[in-house]
């Protein structure tokens, strides 16, 4: 695990100044602090549910934030570190809610636990924290620790042996990248970089992959490029040129695959699986909306090819000459604005 550097000061004034203001103040009832370290799994999920009902909202005080924390990191830390899987991820799913140095200490280890499970539920707590992070009036995370858990969820999309815990992680990045506050742009824009990044590595590994996992890394490449289009389509702290070429780069890299399976499938898309073309026509479809909104985001003029109709029709001809005019030599992904290898789609060069 990376080492999380020093603290500013600033977080810690805001601890105290919260505390100060609210010496009394107690946002987690005495009864739910009791259930949630219940033998009883339902006392468990009352508690959980009460308590994310009392933290959930990225309106609360700052202050009052930090004596939530301060109630129930203690009990969660029981939780997290036991070894009963259900209650570490009733824990965890707490745990995100919380939003503070604190809570992320508790979240973090889980990262590299050896059960899928509890690496997936703390990349949804990782998730949860970045939901209330994106509209919080005043951050209760500096933006340093907000960097380490980008880089630590890349780790996870990129490496990850299990499908669901990668895409868990992009969907905790996906989170990060919606991040609207502009003092978090920075943040966001290392989030969608990251995200375009890992999927990318991730989808170049897929010929060493089981092939009944290889679906899995395809739902991380679909939904990493739907996503990253819908970014880019918001009109709010949009990336920057380098972040827009990286993930107009992944687009190339879905439509290059897909382009590969079509020729090993002698150009003949009637002749592929049909469960398999339904969700390579996703891909398509997520792929080449990310090249164009790209190219527009770039200021350049996009003319869309309509990939997916032409490869959900069959339509063989139109479809290898649609792409190609994306990953050929000659396509859109090798010229400016982007300007990206073309034999990194194609190996002949289209």
């Amino acid at each position: 695990m990376m080492n999380r550097p020093t603290r500013t000061i600033c977080i810690t004034a805001l601890a105290l100044l919260g505390s100060s203001l609210a010496a009394n103040a107690q946002p987690i009832s005495e009864t739910d602090l009791t259930r949630l370290g219940s033998d009883s799994l339902e006392d468990v999920k009352k508690a959980r549910g009460e308590i994310i009902d009392a933290i959930d909202d990225p309106k609360m005080a700052t202050g009052a934030r930090f004596d939530a924390s301060s109630q129930l990191i203690d009990p969660l830390k029981a939780m997290i570190e036991s070894d009963d899987e259900i209650r570490v991820v009733n824990g965890l799913m707490v745990a995100g809610y919380i939003v503070t140095p604190e809570s992320i200490a508790l979240i973090e280890p889980t990262y590299a636990s050896d059960k899928p499970g509890v690496r997936y539920a703390g990349m949804k707590a990782l998730r949860s924290t970045f939901e209330i992070l994106s509209t919080q009036r005043t951050h209760s995370l500096e933006n340093n620790e907000i960097a380490i858990q980008i880089q630590a969820a890349a780790e996870l999309v990129k490496n990850d042996p299990d499908n669901f815990v990668a895409e868990g992680a992009a969907r905790a990045l996906i989170a990060a990248a919606k991040m609207r506050d502009s003092k978090l742009a920075g943040e966001a824009e290392r989030a969608f970089r990251a995200l375009a990044e890992a999927s990318a590595h991730r989808l170049s590994t897929i010929d060493d992959v089981a092939a009944e996992r290889k679906e899995g890394v395809l739902r991380i490449a679909m939904l990493s490029t739907f996503e990253l289009g819908r970014v880019l389509q918001s009109g709010t702290n949009k990336p920057g040129r380098e972040a827009v070429r990286q993930a107009a780069g992944l687009a190339g890299d879905s439509l290059a695959f897909v382009y590969n399976r079509f020729q090993s499938a002698n150009r003949e898309i009637g002749s592929m699986d049909q469960s398999e073309t339904a969700m390579l026509a996703q891909l398509v479809g997520a792929a080449e909306n990310l090249v164009y909104s790209a190219q527009s985001e770039l200021g350049e003029t996009a003319s869309p090819a309509a990939l997916r109709q032409a490869f959900e029709s069959g339509n063989d001809r139109d479809f290898n000459r649609g792409i190609l005019t994306l990953i050929g030599g000659s396509g859109v992904l090798t010229r400016a604005p982007f300007s990206l290898q073309a034999d990194r789609f194609v190996a002949s060069g289209g």
